[in-house]
């Protein structure tokens, strides 16, 4: 019914659509059009409006100057409020600056008037009051915005900046107005001014400044003047001032302006004023009260701190307490634990090695949070604090009750007993003379000048040296030990005379009732504690630290009070508790820590000379006991406990004090396995041991037997052995020196005959019967020994060199010698083929000036140089294997590097180098005593040389730079060919033997 449809109704729907929308769209274009006028005309009414606010603020400002010598009559209050409140209409900060900082100067000029013109005479006023401290309260709020976005660095910047800070000083402060003279009216002053206080801390107060003193003091150079400097200091303090240093206040300040990389080195050289403020409050004495007075306190600031910038609030503390050396004295326990568990948490977030998530620290090492420009510009800054905590004054400081202590001027030894000879007595200077805390040498005066004041003023504690000796009770703890010391018996000299061996008093039982080392006073762990934590999170600069605390004899008291503390028997628990030398809470554990990686770093520091003829750092007597009391600390701590091996495995640094939070992230897992860990005690002082034992392995100074453990059976001991008891493979491994000699090579040659009884390898005496397994058969011409038997000998697998080896001689005819091999054929083939290795002349070894060989910088000429390198070392392994002695003398260096000690961290590579070149250690020893500019180069072959120091700059050969080019000359300046000699030895070895 509906397929027939009219053309002229589809025409007429169609017009009437297009008319509908003609309609639409004029309507649309009508409401754009009033939508744009709407817009506009506000648009110009509003800038019609703006830009009179403007003329009429500009217009106020310009009456305001003085035009030459004609001045103005200032506007009267009443007028100021109208002013502020043009200004405050649709106010925009980047376009209306001009404006602001002009009406800020007129405030103050006005403020300091005592007349109706003043701005601050319209407190007086009921009417005008309320309006006065509303638009006083968005005048200073506005200021606060403007320290977050100007930089100090921009002259007209800075100018504005000195400008502002100048009006929130007047206008936080009621006595700088005159109208505060009147009595009646100061507590109500006083209460304005606190209300405004406390309403610009409400709006980012602290924060602000942080960035402010971020841009101005986080360069190479600060750019921040001393005028706008000392103001942003006294703004900071006012909070804590005005509210008597309130847990959230100093919450603040220690937030974001402690955190402030070089703040206080920067306020001391600066802000001489902010000195007096700082000791008149006693402004470190009140944060470290604050840090210590409750865990949470302490977890709020380092969550809130990235890790680089807790690390210069550590920085600036330090400098603060030699600003107020109070602290050290009255709550000197509270100053080292707080530093101590900031740097635990920091060294939770430095790593061992380079990955996607760290990056490079010059302080800390590879760092697992990222540095932003502030932090790398200003890390020379916070280095130059963090040196005063190992510096001399601080040491002593923290230290004074040691160095006060005159029971511990003189060594238990010096005193009980006699020297054992005339000439070492001789040799022997007198000790230093012992210095007071207090004392200050003229090195030390110009090393921390501009860190610290020439003169403290008038009301600095006068007491704190009654209570740097009183403060600790370290001199009631040694009268307690004066009358129960036992005396030394047995002779105590050196020069590895062959007397009867010293009886030390560590070896003596502590009498009942006697206090022992964890009696040791409360405020000598604490100290103890913070460095130690100092030198586990400050990797970059561990040797520095260690350095500091090696001058003067502050480790000779160690070690006398360690002695007097308590016997071996008595600090040796002290290694097997949990986390021993890392334990948050002061501990015995530390003192012994310290003691062990200072004495450890000085030794490897000085050479012979200067340990055995100076005796810089012990006396021969003290060196010998502290030698004995390590022996016998390390054995008696490994009988403790059931598996001596958890002893030397590293902690690792995690924050197991940190509260529990979400579930880990990739990120934190990634951290967390390449997290570093720290060695513990007993690995610290198992490293002592060894530098000892290598230092009397190198120069005699101790008698025979003086390593042997008395009391320890050699057989009883071989029988554990035997039976592979944890307790005597763990010494033998670590300590093996405490064994005689023979008891060792006796106990090799029978693992060595185990082995070749598991290979098969008989040892008949009679040649008809022997029917061991045959590794291999050599066919060797006489004339090409070494030739033939690296070809045929080279490939040969460890199973095959252990087995019998039968060589058959071929001489110069071509003939085979006659002859039946058992071992005295094989025997002159591997000493001619060695004889004719280390012969000069084949250029593969060369001899020093005594006649000891080291590889030859010129090997590489050779073809196959590392593998002729390695055949020699498996030869030398099978001569050690069969028990044939062969005359080789290797040069010490050499041989360290071919058994990988090189690696161990007892290692000095100054000292190998006597071995090296005499002639060039006498040298490099006369530079590190002598100031001497210099560099030079070591000929090596023809005319190449190997640069000690880059030519193009020549630079002072200082003590810190002796060690690396030594290293740089025994392991790279030479070739590698130990490369290849080094797996030789210990190839064809089993791997219980190695």
């Amino acid at each position: 019914m509906f397929t027939n449809v009219n053309p002229n109704v589809k025409s007429f729907v169609e017009k009437q659509k297009r008319d509908r929308e003609h309609r639409k769209s004029e309507r649309d274009r009508l409401h754009a059009a009033i939508c744009v006028q709407k817009y506009w005309r506000g648009y110009k009414a509003r800038k019609y409006v703006d830009e009179k606010r403007r003329s009429f603020c500009n217009s106020f400002i310009l009456s305001t100057r003085e035009d030459g010598n004609q001045k103005r009559d200032p506007y009267p209050a009443s007028s100021l409020p109208n002013v502020i409140t043009h200004l405050k209409f649709n106010f925009k900060m980047d376009t209306d600056r001009e404006l602001f900082e002009g009406i800020c100067r007129y405030l103050l000029l006005s403020i300091n008037k005592d007349d109706t013109s003043s701005y601050l005479s319209l407190v007086l006023s009921r009417e005008s009051l309320v309006t006065w401290i509303s638009q006083t309260r968005w005048m200073l709020s506005i200021c606060i915005k403007y320290f977050m976005v100007l930089n100090p660095a921009n002259g007209s910047d800075s100018t504005m900046i000195t400008v502002l800070l100048s009006f929130v000083l007047t206008l936080t402060n009621c006595n700088q107005w005159k109208i505060s003279k009147d009595d009646t009216l100061k507590p109500a002053l006083t209460a304005i001014t606190n209300s405004f206080i406390s309403h610009i801390v409400d709006c980012g107060f602290y924060p602000a400044l942080k960035q402010l003193l971020l841009k101005g003091l986080a360069l190479h150079l600060p750019v921040l003047t001393q005028l706008s400097l000392t103001g942003i200091f006294t703004l900071s303090m006012r909070p804590l001032l005005v509210f008597d240093f309130s847990s959230h206040y100093i919450c603040l300040f220690v937030l974001h302006i402690l955190s402030v990389p070089g703040f206080v080195l920067h306020i001391n050289s600066l802000a001489h004023e902010a000195y007096d403020v700082i000791v008149r409050e006693k402004l470190c004495s009140r944060i470290i009260l604050f840090l210590s007075e409750s865990p949470q306190n302490l977890e709020i600031i380092f969550n809130d701190l990235e890790g680089s910038y807790a690390l210069c609030l550590i920085a600036n503390l330090i400098q603060l307490s030699l600003l107020e050396v109070d602290v050290l004295v009255d709550h000197c326990e509270e100053f080292c634990v707080v530093l101590s568990k900031l740097l635990h948490r920091l060294g939770g977030y430095v790593g061992q090695k380079k990955s996607n998530l760290t990056c490079w620290h010059p302080i800390l090492g590879w760092f697992s949070q990222p540095l932003d420009n502030y932090l790398q510009a200003a890390a020379p800054h916070v280095t130059s604090q963090l040196h005063l905590l190992w510096h001399g004054r601080m040491v002593r400081l923290l230290f004074a009750d040691l160095y006060q202590q005159e029971g511990l001027d003189e060594s238990e030894q010096a005193c009980a007993t006699p020297r054992a000879s005339t000439s070492t007595a001789a040799a022997a200077p007198s000790r230093p003379q012992r210095i007071r805390p207090n004392e200050q040498t003229a090195g030390e005066r110009k090393a921390i000048e501009g860190l610290l004041p020439a003169n403290p003023p008038s009301f600095v504690s006068r007491h704190h040296r009654k209570g740097l000796s009183d403060r600790l009770g370290l001199g009631h703890f040694l009268r307690q030990l004066a009358g129960h010391v036992p005396a030394l018996r047995g002779g105590g000299g050196g020069g590895g005379g062959s007397g009867a061996l010293p009886n030390y008093a560590h070896h003596q039982a502590r009498a009942h009732g006697v206090p022992g080392p964890e009696a040791l006073p409360v405020s000598i762990k604490a100290v103890c504690m913070l460095y130690c934590f100092t030198i586990g999170s400050l990797r970059e600069i561990r040797n520095d630290i260690l350095a500091g605390l090696t001058l003067g004899d502050l480790l000779p008291r160690m070690w006398r009070l360690i002695s007097r503390a308590g016997g071996v028997r008595d600090w040796a628990p002290l290694l097997t508790a949990p986390k021993a030398g890392w334990q948050l809470v002061p501990h015995s554990a530390h003192l012994l820590h310290l003691f062990a990686a200072a004495a450890s770093n000085l030794l490897i520091i000085l050479d012979d000379v200067e340990v055995f003829e100076k005796q810089k750092a012990f006396e021969l007597e003290e060196l010998m006991a502290i030698a004995d009391f390590f022996n016998y600390l390390i054995y008696e701590t490994v009988l403790l406990v059931p598996d001596p091996t958890p002893l030397t495995q590293p902690l690792s640094t995690t924050n197991s004090a940190a509260p529990p939070k979400a579930p880990p992230t990739a990120q934190d897992e990634c951290l967390q396995t390449s997290a570093s860990s720290n060695p513990t005690v007993f690995n610290i002082c198992l490293r002592l041991l060894g530098i000892l034992y290598n230092r009397d392995g190198r120069h005699k100074f101790t008698p025979n037997n003086f390593w042997l453990i008395r009391g320890v059976r050699p057989s009883a001991f071989m029988s554990d052995l035997r039976k592979e008891k944890v307790h005597a493979t763990f010494l033998l491994k670590h300590v093996p020196h405490i064994i005689p000699r023979k008891e060792r090579v006796m106990l090799f040659r029978e693992l060595v005959r185990a082995d070749k009884a598991a290979l098969g390898v008989l040892t008949q005496t009679n040649c008809m019967l022997d029917s061991s397994a045959v590794g291999a058969v050599v066919m060797i011409h006489r004339n090409r020994i070494v030739e033939d038997g690296y070809q045929q000998l080279a490939n040969l697998s460890p199973t095959q060199l252990r087995m019998k080896i039968r060589v058959q001689f071929i001489n110069a005819l071509g003939l085979d010698e006659v002859g039946i091999d058992l071992d005295g054929v094989f025997k002159e083939f591997l000493e001619e083929t060695l004889r004719r290795v280390f012969d000069p002349t084949l250029n593969l070894f060369r001899a020093t000036t005594d006649q000891r060989l080291y590889p030859s910088p010129t090997s590489h000429i050779q073809e196959s140089h590392l593998q002729l390198f390695e055949f020699v070392g498996k030869l030398l392994a099978k001569a050690v294997y069969e028990g044939i002695i062969v005359d080789v003398p290797f040069a010490n260096f050499f041989l360290t590097q071919v058994l990988g000690r090189q690696r161990a961290s007892c290692y000095s590579f100054l000292d190998e180098l006597s071995t090296l070149d005499r002639d060039l250690y006498k040298s490099l020893t006369y530079i590190k005593v002598s100031p001497v500019i210099s560099c030079f180069s070591r000929a090596a072959v023809g005319d190449s040389s190997l640069w000690l120091l880059p030519p193009f700059r020549v630079a002072a050969l200082r003590r810190r730079h002796l060690r690396p080019r030594a290293d740089l000359l025994l392991r790279r300046g030479l070739p590698r060919p130990d490369r290849g000699a080094r797996p030789g030895p210990r190839w064809p070895l089993p791997h219980r033997h190695q």
